[in-house]
């Protein structure tokens, strides 16, 4: 609870601070500053390890943050092929020494430091060779190259830009005209979505991930057995030239170090894998597990997400710095047999407590988190989590919305803005399909509030949505009583209970919209023990509807990046209702009549700290 009082007053605090100014370290330039991070170890990447890529795709700038994992100090020398210039600290404090090509040049990089030294190669400096000499254990050299160079293929990947015809707005409905405009909301062009598979069971959403990986699934025997170290059958494990992984975070468990296993087998064989997770919610143990991997094979290339207030430094707005976090979830496998490609959407994290009812004893690794039972309210506590994520193995599919997830991870990082990916013209035909979309909405103006308003303007018969947190923004709570009066049904599944970090917080929110709106729509609470509803569905008039990682709360809505699949298919319609309808039977309604303390009821009326949540 004391962490929770500080939250409050940080954020009071901020409401009142002045915006923060442009730091010595942003330095103006015209495009895309492309930013990575280079983790270096006591001993070198494994042998035979590919180089390390960093991209430089449509960028003005281009950064190389160094990152010690190392016991002690590391002697670096290097030499890079073009120019380039030498950074250390930040802020008033930044250093820089400009290189001309060929130049050699020297420093020392101090145990646990984490980017304080950064390589800013040239426009034409296509590679740079280290040598780094830790105190202990010998020498060991790295080389970086230039990645939408060196890599032509994945350069293609990553720098298509597609062009979305969309139909004539005239001859559409409202919920037609919704879906096929064209948006600042980050959003691709339509396609076909198939018969995609519906993963509601936490077993069969984690062997989904790892029979794409391995080619094989797990036995229920042996995923009870929670052995991290148990054997991996890799004998029909399919060849991938990229990996993509992003969640909230993953953690140093059961579920992430097998993961961590699986990807080193692909990562051996140079596969380019991807991780993006949140920074401040990779507690030490867990960061070891993925840092070291990238350390080893530095094609694992690993973005620990971390706002900042236009490159400035953290302290220019503290808040938001430990506040916003990376919510997009996919998983995702590029196969060059096109056959075996796959991409999983939806609200999963990769961590045990969306894997099992309880945690697995992982005592005898000291190097993991031993879970313990119960509900604990701290980074370290088990809550196990009903979810939900959709499947699709068609390979254009795939292809296109790893493209799409290319553009946050190719995201300007100063900004966060996304790289464009996609721009409307006219000339479509109206055949329904599907569409995905990322949410970056301190950049894109609140892009995606503005999609949710108007499909819930657009809605004609029903709203139907699960949702874990209800703490609605102002105009999408107007476009809710906008369709009361039009006399739109409205049945929402959410939680009654909330037994997380800031859950006395969120369930006050929730029990405030069960206030303000039980008298007219239908809530059913559902909080199936011992798991907590985490799964986020959206149907509209049973034709369209939408799986995303978003939540019904401010947070999703004004701080946290977000995405999702958008679809224009009676048949998956009916589909997702009919998963939403499982949990309405397994539910009870709830009453208007709700208790909130009265002192959450007055921190909850103040906007700076329900903007928060």
């Amino acid at each position: 609870m004391r962490w929770c009082l500080g939250l409050i007053c940080l954020v009071l605090l901020a409401s009142c601070a002045p915006g923060p100014g442009i730091s010595g370290a942003d330095r103006a330039t015209k495009g895309r500053h492309a930013y990575a991070q280079l983790y270096l170890g006591d001993t070198g990447p494994a042998a035979n390890a590919p180089p390390f890529r960093f991209s430089g795709l449509g960028a003005a700038k281009r950064t190389v943050a160094l990152v010690s994992l190392a016991a002690g100090p590391l002697r670096i020398r290097g030499r890079c092929e073009g120019a380039l210039w030498l950074v250390a600290g930040e802020g008033a404090g930044e250093t820089l020494q400009r290189l001309p090509p060929a130049a050699e040049f020297a420093f020392t990089l101090p145990p646990g430091d984490r980017g304080g030294i950064r390589l800013q190669p040239d426009a034409e400096t296509r590679r740079c060779t280290l040598t780094v000499r830790p105190r202990r254990g010998g020498t060991y050299g790295i080389t970086l190259e230039r990645e939408d160079l060196a890599n032509p293929a994945l350069a293609e990947l990553d720098g298509r830009r597609d062009i979305c015809a969309l139909p004539d707005p005239a001859g559409l409905n409202a919920l037609e005209r919704a879906f096929y405009a064209p948006r600042a909301l980050s959003i691709g062009c339509v396609l076909p979505p198939g018969r995609p598979q519906l993963l509601p069971d936490a077993r069969d959403g984690f062997n989904a991930k790892v029979e794409a990986l391995t080619g094989a699934r797990l036995a229920d025997a042996a995923l009870d057995a929670g052995d991290p170290m148990m054997p991996l059958d890799f004998s029909n494990a399919p060849e991938l030239d990229l990996i993509w992984i992003s969640y909230l975070n993953m953690r140093a468990d059961f579920s992430g170090y097998l993961m961590a296993r699986m990807l080193e087998y692909h990562a051996a064989r140079g596969t380019t894998v991807r991780i993006l997770l949140t920074s401040i919610l990779m507690l030490p143990i867990d960061r070891a597990i993925f840092e070291d991997l990238a350390a080893r094979y530095p094609n694992v290339q690993l973005q620990l997400y971390s706002w900042r207030p236009n490159g400035a430094p953290a302290l220019a707005d503290p808040v938001n710095a430990l506040h916003r976090d990376q919510h997009i979830k996919a998983f995702a496998v590029l196969a060059r047999d096109p056959s075996r490609s796959r991409i999983l959407l939806g609200g999963r994290n990769l961590t045990d407590p969306w894997l099992f009812d309880s945690p697995r004893d992982l005592s005898a690794y000291p190097f993991l988190r031993n879970y313990k039972a119960g509900r604990r309210l701290s980074l370290t506590f088990f809550l196990p989590y009903e979810d939900f994520e959709i499947a699709f193995a068609d390979d254009t599919v795939v292809r296109a919305l790893l493209t799409h997830l290319a553009s946050f991870w190719h995201r300007d990082h100063d900004t966060q803005r996304p790289r464009a990916f996609a721009a409307a013209v006219g000339g479509g035909a109206a055949r329904g399909g599907m569409r995905h979309f990322i949410s970056v909405p301190f950049t894109d103006g609140r892009a995606q509030e503005a999609l949710f308003v108007e499909l819930f303007d657009a809605a004609r018969e029903s709203i139907v949505l699960t949702a874990p947190f209800l703490n609605l923004t102002e105009p999408l709570d107007r476009a809710l009583r906008r369709a009361r009066a039009r006399g739109v049904a409205v049945q929402i599944v959410a939680r009654t209970q909330i037994d997380e970090p800031a859950g006395v917080f969120s369930i006050a929110l929730n029990r405030l919209f069960f206030e303000a709106h039980a008298d007219w729509l239908t809530i059913i609470g559902y909080d199936p023990a011992p798991r907590t509803l985490h799964t986020k569905l959206l149907v509209i008039d049973g034709r369209l509807s939408l799986v995303t990682s978003t939540n019904m709360n401010r947070r999703s809505f004004l701080h946290d990046t977000e995405n999702g699949v958008m679809i224009l298919d009676r048949g998956i319609s009916a589909r997702l209702l009919a998963q939403i309808a499982t949990y309405r039977r397994r539910g009870a309604p709830v009453a208007a009549q709700v208790q909130v303390a009265p002192l959450l009821r007055l921190l909850m009326s103040l906007p700076a700290l329900r903007n928060a949540f």
